[in-house]
């Protein structure tokens, strides 16, 4: 599958949209998605990259930059999904390496626990499992 790698752009929230639905998360607005796009684009410590072909967006990554007090900051996976008929086609993996490329520094993922096969792509392309948390949440 012919595909290129590029920073996303305004345009590219419906394609975004239609991606993330298999995230598994609950599905946003039009106008929510291009909010929440137009914040990440407007940031200077967020990237999204698409994967598209044929003008169609077959998958998205977001990675932005932690910066810690404690600990040198690094860049971090918030987000990578890819559309299940381009899965296996070396999509994800373009993504990350496109990020990696514009960016020099450590790059860390979480994933779901659950996820073995989420766990598995990241330990294909390179990525080692680092530590082992819990993430706690205090609705406010």
């Amino acid at each position: 599958m012919e595909h290129i790698i590029r920073t996303a752009s305004e345009s590219d929230v419906l394609g975004i949209n239609e991606v993330s639905k298999y995230l598994g998360y609950a599905e946003l607005s039009s106008s929510e998605s291009l909010s929440k796009l137009q914040e990440l684009l407007n940031s200077a410590q967020d990237q999204v990259y698409v994967a598209e072909s044929d003008g169609r967006i077959l998958g998205w990554l977001h990675l932005f930059y932690a910066r810690r007090l404690a600990s040198e900051n690094f860049f971090e996976i918030g987000g990578l999904v890819v559309s299940p008929e381009a899965r296996g086609k070396g999509i994800g993996k373009a993504l990350v390496k496109y990020a990696q490329k514009k960016n020099k520094g450590d790059i860390r993922v979480r994933c779901n626990e659950l996820r073995k096969d989420t766990h598995e792509f990241y330990e294909a392309i390179g990525f080692g499992v680092n530590k082992v948390q819990r993430v706690f949440l205090k609705n406010g």
